[in-house]
């Protein structure tokens, strides 16, 4: 009898367990630039980028609070810089009030070069409602001549809810070799 529980309690246990994240490649032209992976639970999906419809961007939504993310490769550019410069001017147009909170700064993501910048702002929803957001901007240079660009948004609840995905995410990119 105690064996039998033993092994429905492991059958349970292993059943209730949360399921594993998902990796995901992103490819421009057919070629693999990098990786990421999708924490359990968001939905994501791949379709053109509406400021370069030449380019896909992935994007997705968590469902625990308002948390949006997407990544692509920023057009037209080689470097971290160049790219920043990219996230500031379309930050200001999109984003009229949008603000940087912390001083961007230039680190690493998995051995590739990368500029972090966190920022905050008011954006209209598709309800039409404003929301007040956070966003977190990582620019990395994939290695082969692109700059990629990770972008988490989220309300506050949706940042304390999906604080420990948020972060598995933006950690999770890498090159593919």
């Amino acid at each position: 009898m105690k064996i039998k529980f033993l092994f429905i309690l492991v059958v349970f246990l292993l059943a209730v367990r949360p399921a594993t994240s998902q990796t995901v490649t992103y490819s421009l032209n057919d070629t693999p630039l990098y990786t990421v992976r999708m924490p359990d639970g968001w939905k994501f999906q791949a379709k053109a980028n509406p400021r370069n419809p030449t380019t896909k961007r992935i994007s997705g939504t968590a469902p625990n609070g308002l948390v949006w993310f997407g990544v692509w490769v920023v057009k037209d550019v080689k470097t971290v810089d160049q790219a920043y410069k990219y996230v500031q001017a379309t930050a200001r147009t999109l984003i009229t009030d949008a603000k940087e909170t912390k001083a961007a700064h230039i680190g690493e993501v998995n051995g590739m070069k990368a500029k972090y910048s966190q920022h905050t702002g008011t954006m209209k929803m598709q309800d039409g409602k404003s929301q007040v957001f956070d966003a977190q901007v990582v620019l990395f240079e994939t290695g082969s001549g692109r700059v990629g660009i990770a972008v988490c948004m989220a309300d506050t609840e949706g940042l304390k809810a999906e604080k420990a995905n948020i972060d598995a995410f933006f950690k999770s990119i890498k090159p593919v070799k």
